[in-house]
C-alpha cells in the first residue's frame, strides 16, 4: 500500500473511532480529560535526495494543550494542539556567485500541530498506569529560520546568521506519531503523565530546486523524538 493511501486509511479509522466514541461514553469512568504539556525534543532531517545529508540532531521544544475523549475505560481518542519548535541541520550542494560548494543550514521550524491518536492504557499497577499511543499529526508552519555556512574549495567560509526563510519552506506538515509512557494519579481527577514520542514526518519541508543541479528538488523531512511531561485534570 502506498504511503498516501496508508495515511488516508489511518486518518479515516481514527475519525470513525472518535465519532463512535461520542455515542458510547458512560458515567462509570471519566469521559473527558484535559491537561497541559511541555516536551523537550531532539530533531533531525532525513533526505533521500542525492547529495543531501543530515548533520545530526538539534535540541528543540514543544508545549501545548492535551485533550482525551474516552470511549471505554482504558481507551481514548487523544488530540489537542502543540506548538512545536523543530530544529535540524542539513547539508547539500550550493552555488553562489558562480562558485560551487557545500551549504550547511541550521533550521529552526515552528509549527502548530493538531494530533489525532488512539491511546490505550493498562489498569493500575502499583500506583501507575502504562500506556501506548499511535496516530497522525497535522501541522501548519508558523515560521522558519535558517543559519547558513557556505564552504567552497579555495574560498573563505561564508556564514549567515538566522533569518526568515518562509519562502523556502512548505506550509503544511504531516507525520505519524508513536509513543509510550506512564501515568501517576494524584487523585481521582488529576495525574502526572510522562512519555516518549517519536514524530516521524511524511512530507518534504523544503521548496525549490538545487542551484548546482536544477533537476534536483530540495528535499528534507523533519523528525523528532520528545520527552513529554503533562499534568491532566
Amino acid at each position: 500500500m502506498r504511503l498516501k493511501n496508508l495515511t488516508t486509511t489511518l486518518f479515516i479509522a481514527l475519525l470513525l473511532t472518535f465519532l463512535v466514541s461520542s455515542q458510547t461514553m458512560f458515567a462509570q469512568y471519566k469521559a473527558v480529560s484535559l491537561g497541559v504539556k511541555a516536551a523537550p525534543n531532539l530533531g533531525w532531517f532525513k533526505s533521500d535526495q542525492q547529495g543531501y545529508e543530515s548533520q545530526g540532531t538539534v535540541a528543540g521544544f514543544s508545549w501545548g494543550l492535551v485533550a482525551e475523549f474516552y470511549f471505554a475505560e482504558n481507551y481514548a481518542f487523544a488530540t489537542g494542539f502543540n506548538f512545536d519548535f523543530q530544529n535540524g541541520k542539513l547539508s547539500y550542494p550550493e552555488e553562489r556567485d558562480g562558485i560551487a560548494g557545500t551549504l550547511t543550514r541550521n533550521y529552526r521550524l515552528k509549527y502548530l500541530e493538531i494530533p489525532a491518536m488512539i491511546k490505550m492504557k493498562t489498569n493500575e499497577i502499583k500506583g501507575f498506569r502504562f500506556f501506548g499511543q499511535i496516530g497522525l499529526g497535522t501541522g501548519v508552519r508558523l515560521s522558519s529560520k535558517g543559519e547558513d555556512v557556505f564552504e567552497a574549495p579555495g574560498e573563505p567560509t561564508e556564514t549567515t546568521d538566522f533569518r526568515l526563510i518562509d519562502s523556502q519552506t512548505t506550509l503544511f506538515r504531516a507525520s505519524m506519531i508513536v509513543g509510550a509512557g506512564l501515568e501517576y494519579p494524584f487523585d481521582n481527577s488529576s495525574a502526572l503523565v510522562v512519555g516518549f514520542n517519536f514524530n516521524n514526518g511524511f512530507t518534504n519541508a523544503l521548496k525549490g530546486n538545487n542551484t548546482v543541479d536544477s533537476s534536483l528538488e530540495h528535499n528534507g523531512i523533519p523528525n523528532f523524538i520528545e520527552l513529554s511531561i503533562a499534568v491532566m485534570f
